[in-house]
């Protein structure tokens, strides 16, 4: 203990007296420690923290499955045949999400509420933070109680510690509030606030419980029996999916078969390659950085060789030099560990911010006993990353050599020299590995956003509007207030033009339906992929979309009548070469591709106009049929107005115009799938968040791995020059030019550089094949990006080799030969 105290003193002393290094290696290390902490404290957090819910890896979310190895949810009916006629699970669960109108003093607002069959909270394991669950009495007769979410608990009603016993008014009714849930519960997971509501409350009203072809916006939650197998509770519901398939053939005639999806898999979703991309990149960071100091620490052995010779001949065993020099690295990964977990604190709350709709379960993510955990144990094995080989190297030495070392005539160990070569190759092939994956992710979302989204966002203001339900009842009540609404926005200021839309672009948004065309195979009918839309007149020229043959809708169409516009994708694939003008088609204005939610609507087409991208630039233009909005009274309309005005001062006056026509229409912005801001505005970036979170946390990666490359490079040349101080002035003396000077250094700069650059080009192109899956447009082996990164690493090693080129240009050959 006294050796190691006396160690760890004259470690202090002797980095306090070389302040440069002591600050260059403390913040390198703090930089690749604190960015592994904080990617390991998402990881943590979203992968490696057990779910919310007990026994989680016998939970499983089921869905109907056919021959294509498509999914979807089941009905309702077919959940019931599920619980009757299976064996393999303790408890089966149906949910079911929808919007609700919740008044309050504020006016009313739109929220999420779920209905759940009988044993849902049972089957998840889930026990409320405050109050309680539903009682089985509740759940089969139907009381009207609720259970809040804990973010809706939080975020419409300001945690009030009081709210059990209260009473909400929602459309299906007054609710008293039973119970909250814990924080990191919200299943499922299409939105974090959420009004739970037992099932039986809306049995005799909601015909969707009644239909097999109704597979919207649920789920089926199951829990295994202990001691059943996987396979065994698959096989048991698959028999049960093909006698459905059997009695029940126009509703489930290919979905024989029964998919069990981890629930885990579900909430987590695609989450799990992105990260496990993040945690490569900051690996790399990591090295690197560790490299670096390596250098570092091995150059200032070396500055320190005569006096490490010095104690070896006086008796210091190679191990008590080792310990020393350990001891010393020991002290710069501790001061740069505690700056790192400080900076992942920042790092963290930074990450919240710039990624809430990205990321899973972000609220879990903190720095924790576990995270700290790791953090310790990244700063031990840092500490000895850097400081091992440079302690062993210096351990070692010659004697004769090392005490010559630093005199008239010493050499300048080109041992260490070559050992440090290597070490800055390495660290620039590890830098070209990160380059190359950032500039590939940031090529692939520039190839994105140069997507043309076939309309013009700009000017472009959303509302949604979500009738009263008398209003919603009846189709005529319904067309007219829509009417009126799209009337009063067209008095405001500014307004260029109004339209109205079931679903607007890259809202993710639309309504699946079967479509018949004289003279056309059947298959369509099965999974047409043709979408529904419904449309005002003047909806092409508000989006400015083009109209590509034929016309747009007018005021006469409103009319009883049978004009429809197709879009471009939809004559592609079933008119091909031919004019659609004048053609017939029949739609079903359907769930899930059935026909019996609605009377068939026959129309003629008037008009083909350009595709449009629904899903994200991302996902082609798929097939589309509009109709006017008449002709199928739709649940819910978004309004479209184009407007000089700014969107953020504009949204507030359209909102005020829209509650005069009717004061219950709640407050609700079009967007839940990510495409609308905060104001409203269509925002064609909206789906992209995950790709820029992604480029943009790998740039930032990529950008240190560049910049500890380039320190490599320049604190490497600099070491060298500093050592041959000496030998620069004596040529400089008998003749050589400052020219011949730079030359040479810059030329070592860049040998080693382009050693670097092709290790590191050869590594990237196995390696980035890793990253096909988050690349659109471009392949894993891209060559413009290769040439780019090349080039922009040639770049940075070549201002890194020319600053101490430069000062080796300026040394004075009189103070060089007298400095020896």
């Amino acid at each position: 203990m006294d050796t190691l105290l006396a160690d760890l003193r004259y470690a202090v002393r002797t980095l306090r007296k070389s302040p440069g290094f002591t600050s260059a290696a403390i913040l390198t290390l703090a930089v690749a420690i604190g960015s592994s902490t904080a990617v390991f404290s998402v990881v943590n957090g979203v992968l490696l923290r057990p779910l919310p819910f007990p026994g989680q890896d016998r939970l499983f979310m089921l869905a109907e499955q056919n021959r294509q190895g498509e999914i979807r949810p089941p009905s309702y009916p077919t959940f019931l045949d599920w619980q009757a006629q299976s064996s393999a699970f303790s408890g089966l669960a149906y949910v079911r999400g929808g919007g609700q109108r919740l008044a309050s003093p504020e006016g009313v607002q739109s929220i999420v509420g779920s209905i759940v069959s009988p044993g849902f909270f049972a089957t998840i394991g889930e026990r409320a933070l405050l109050g309680r669950a539903f009682t089985p009495d509740e759940e089969r007769s139907g009381a009207h109680v609720a259970v809040l979410s804990f973010a809706l608990w939080q975020g419409r009603f300001g945690g009030d510690p009081l709210i059990l016993g209260k009473t909400l008014s929602v459309t299906a009714g007054v609710f008293t509030v039973v119970g909250v849930l814990p924080h990191d519960v919200a299943y499922p997971p299409w939105a974090s606030e959420q009004l739970y509501m037992p099932l039986a409350t809306v049995a005799a009203t909601d015909r969707a419980l009644t239909q097999r072809g109704f597979h919207a916006d649920c789920r089926i939650i199951g829990r295994l029996k202990p001691g059943v197998t996987l396979e065994r509770a698959k096989a048991d519901l698959d028999g049960v999916a093909r006698r459905e398939a059997t009695a029940y053939p126009e509703f489930n005639t290919d979905w024989t078969a029964v998919r069990l999806i981890p629930l885990r898999d579900e909430i987590l979703g695609d989450t799990t390659p992105q990260l496990l991309v993040l945690v490569a990149a900051v690996g790399l960071v990591l090295m690197i950085g560790c490299v670096n100091v390596a250098n570092l620490t091995l150059a200032r052995a070396g500055a320190r060789g005569r006096e490490l010779a010095i104690r070896s001949a006086l008796g210091a065993g190679r191990g008590r030099v080792v310990g020393q020099l350990l001891t010393e690295s020991a002290v710069l990964a501790c001061l740069g560990g505690a700056l790192g977990v400080v900076g992942a604190y920042s790092a963290i709350a930074l990450l919240e911010r710039a990624a809430p709709t990205v990321l899973p379960r972000l609220e879990t993510v903190r720095v924790d006993g576990w995270v700290l955990a790791f953090a310790l144990g990244v700063t031990v094995i840092t500490s000895v990353a850097t400081g091992l080989l440079p302690a062993l190297r210096a351990a070692r030495p010659d004697l004769t050599d090392s005490l010559k070392e630093g005199t008239a005539g010493a050499g300048t160990g080109h041992g260490r020299q070559r050992l440090r070569a290597a070490l800055v190759i390495s660290e620039i092939g590890l830098a070209v590995i990160l380059v190359v994956g950032a500039g590939l992710l940031i090529r692939s979302l520039w190839r994105l956003r140069a997507v043309n989204p076939g309309f013009d966002p700009q000017g472009l203001v959303t509302f949604f509007i979500s009738p009263p339900p008398l209003r919603a009842e009846d189709p005529a009540r319904l067309a007219a207030l829509y009417t009126q609404v799209e009337d009063a926005a067209r008095q405001l200021p500014g307004v260029t033009s109004v339209a109205l839309t079931n679903f607007t672009p890259l809202s993710a948004g639309g309504l699946p339906s079967p479509v018949e065309i004289p003279g056309h195979a059947p298959d369509p009918l099965r999974d047409p992929r043709v979408w529904f839309m419904t449309v005002s007149p003047g909806y092409f020229r508000t989006m400015r979309i083009p109209v590509r043959a034929g016309r747009e809708f007018t005021e006469a169409d409103l009319a009883p009548g049978a004009a429809v516009l197709v879009n471009e994708a939809f004559a592609r694939a079933f008119w091909p070469g031919l004019d659609p003008i004048g053609r017939q088609v029949t739609l079903h204005k359907a769930v899930q591709g059935r026909p019996d939610f609605g009377e068939p609507i026959p129309g003629t087409v008037v008009g083909v106009v350009g595709d449009v991208h629904q899903f994200g630039l991302d996902t082609p233009p798929e097939p589309q049929v509009y109709v006017p909005f008449t002709r199928s009274a739709w649940g819910h309309m978004s309004l479209v107005v184009r407007t000089a005005v700014a969107p953020a001062g504009f949204l507030a006056t359209l909102s005020r115009a829209v509650r005069q026509v009717d004061p219950d229409i709640p407050m609700t912005l079009t967007g839940s799938a990510g495409s609308m801001s905060a104001v409203g505005t269509v925002d064609i970036n909206g789906g992209l968040a995950s790709r820029q979170f992604d480029a943009w946390l790998l740039g930032s990666f990529a950008a240190s791995a560049m910049l500890l490359a380039g320190i490599g490079i320049y604190g490497l040349l600099a070491y060298s020059v500093a050592q041959q101080r000496r030998e620069i002035g004596i040529r400089l003396a008998l003749g050589a030019s400052r020219g011949d000077v730079v030359s040479q250094v810059v030329g070592d700069g860049l040998r080693l550089a382009v050693a670097g650059i092709v290790l590191g080009v050869l590594m990237a192109l196995a390696v980035t094949r890793l990253l096909a899956a988050l690349l659109y447009g471009v392949g894993a082996s891209d060559a413009p990006t290769f040439m780019a990164v090349v080039a922009l690493l040639a770049l940075v090693s070549l201002v890194a080799s020319y600053l101490p080129a430069r000062r080796a240009a300026r040394v004075d050959p009189m103070v060089a030969l007298r400095y020896e």
